[in-house]
């Protein structure tokens, strides 16, 4: 997990992981939103849990590592951007990536509540958060790829 990643960088192997699954999720999130709009909703449902469950499972992932590996100092080091900048840019990231995932929590929550135990269908507003949820995510994930570019390519 602490040994050499994949991707030719000096980061080590579980953030390569981490930055390959935040690239891809934004896609695997519009693969399971067409299912909803295909109006397959149990695997739209099941594909966002798993979905959920693993993003939660691969920010304590990150957490553990980044904690162990003395992280963010050990990796400014070698980084050609100003501390202050990578701050700032931490501080939006993460607070993008906290409101997203409690909304997209809340929109699971509502969900299960929802169609599952009420048996009632999709509400307007459901369609509304989810794509902030989706657009937020979209957004983190993102700037999660680019905190690795500034701190392992740039």
């Amino acid at each position: 997990m602490f040994g050499t990643g994949f991707l030719g960088t000096s980061a080590p192997f579980y953030m390569d992981f981490i930055t390959v699954y935040f690239a891809l999720l934004p896609v695997l999130m519009f693969l399971s939103i067409l299912l909803a709009v295909k109006k397959q909703y149990e695997k739209h449902f099941l594909s966002q849990l798993i979905l959920f469950a693993v993003t939660l499972v691969v920010v304590v992932v990150f957490e553990v590592g980044v904690r162990v590996s003395d992280g963010f100092i050990e990796f400014m080091q070698n980084a050609h951007v100003s501390y202050s900048f990578m701050i700032t840019f931490l501080v939006v990231h993460v607070s993008i990536a906290l409101v997203s995932v409690i909304l997209w929590s809340a929109l699971l929550y509502g969900a299960i509540k929802s169609y599952k135990l009420e048996n009632k269908g999709v509400s307007v507003s459901h369609k509304k958060v989810a794509k902030l949820v989706f657009l937020g995510i979209s957004v983190a994930s993102y700037m999660g790829v680019g905190v690795y570019y500034l701190l392992f390519l740039y």
